[in-house]
């Protein structure tokens, strides 16, 4: 849409500066619901599963030697966040990165739920909010409930990390700041590697 930017084109200048495309996304990978906003790296392919190509669940016909599986704002809008991460990690090839980025729950949804900027998200996030505290089974604690999903894998966390690039904290709960014109970041990014000789 006009004047509309996806968040992986909103996080290119973080992925610049974090130096991610020499560290992690490089080589051949894929982008799990990539859509109109796919990624694009500096050096090597980059395939799109999106809808037209299945379930982003299961990943069922898609191959399993990726150099990289990146993925950014799909996982909140998955039902089973666990078997997803099942089936991302199982198509990274071992030494590859997987990579992925979602709304945190005090920049996006701004600790409401249903989230009131996009009704179809099914599960929050958060570095620092734990389950119980928030109470509810669909919210995912980084390094309480993600890390061993992706650590039976094989999968060590490498980084966790907020980015909240020209976020603003004063204005209104009410202010999408993700949206057009603002195009603020406000979510969290979670990078592993596949331990080597583990399928």
């Amino acid at each position: 849409p006009e004047n509309s930017k996806g968040t992986t084109s909103c996080s290119l200048e973080a992925r610049k500066r974090n130096k991610d495309f020499e560290r992690y996304l490089n080589g051949r990978g894929i982008d799990i619901g990539g859509g109109y906003d796919t990624l694009t790296v500096e050096s090597g392919t980059v395939d799109v599963w999106d809808v037209q190509q299945g379930d982003a669940t299961h990943m069922r016909g898609a191959a399993t030697d990726y150099d990289f599986v990146y993925s950014s704002h799909c996982l909140e809008h998955i039902l089973d966040v666990e078997v997803a991460l099942d089936n991302w990690c199982r198509i990274l090839k071992p030494g590859g990165h997987l990579f992925f980025a979602v709304p945190d729950f005090d920049l996006y949804e701004k600790r409401l739920w249903p989230s009131r900027f996009n009704h179809d998200h099914k599960s929050t996030f958060s570095i620092t909010r734990s389950r119980e505290e928030i109470g509810r089974p669909t919210h995912y604690n980084i390094r309480d409930d993600i890390v061993p999903v992706l650590k039976k894998h094989g999968v060590t966390v490498l980084e966790i990390r907020l980015e909240d690039d020209n976020y603003d904290r004063s204005p209104p709960d009410t202010v999408d700041q993700t949206a057009y014109p603002h195009h603020a970041q406000a979510q969290i990014v979670v990078v592993g590697r596949k331990k080597k000789g583990r399928k």
